[in-house]
């Protein structure tokens, strides 16, 4: 089991475009929500390490295995836990995302995907969804510390950026 899935993507400030349930046959849901997993899989590991610390880090990774597992199987504080990294994380992986999804690779370099609507550079966007996902960060901190939870988090992820990455 994730810490997320795909609904994260579906409306809002960080909607994907034909990002639907998969049941939804107007669009291309079923791929799109594919590649979405794809990088909640990839970074999921990452985002937790980064963010908790090694220890904390496993035992949510466990917690979530189990749930998996078991879909009845609850830990109250646990899930707890997990309630507060889940917009964060979700900010992460939409920031990792759109750093990527608007370049193909080839053997001779990085091509910009072809698109029937103009595509903007995502640099704005993406300061603008990483600097959220900073002030997330440090809320995050701040209610662990006063929930006696013992992390170590990554100076980077309560950094704030510029579109120049000053």
């Amino acid at each position: 089991m994730n810490l997320i899935d795909c609904s994260y993507f579906y409306v809002g400030p960080l909607q994907v475009m034909n990002a639907r349930q998969v049941d939804d046959l107007d669009n291309n849901a079923a791929e799109v929500q594919e590649c979405i997993t794809a990088y909640i899989e990839r970074y999921q590991s990452d985002f937790l390490l980064k963010m908790t610390g090694k220890d904390l880090a496993a035992e949510v990774t466990a917690y979530l295995a189990a749930r998996g597992e078991d879909e009845d199987y609850t830990d109250e504080a646990m899930e707890t836990l997990c309630q507060q990294l889940r917009p964060s994380f979700a900010h992460y992986v939409y920031f990792k995302l759109v750093g990527d999804v608007n370049q193909n690779m080839t053997i001779t370099g990085l091509v910009k995907l072809k698109s029937a609507n103009e595509n903007q550079p995502p640099r704005q966007r993406m300061v603008k969804v990483w600097n959220d996902m900073v002030e997330l960060n440090k809320q995050f901190v701040a209610w662990a510390e006063m929930s006696d939870y013992d992390v170590y988090y990554d100076v980077e992820m309560i950094t704030p950026i510029n579109q120049f990455n000053l």
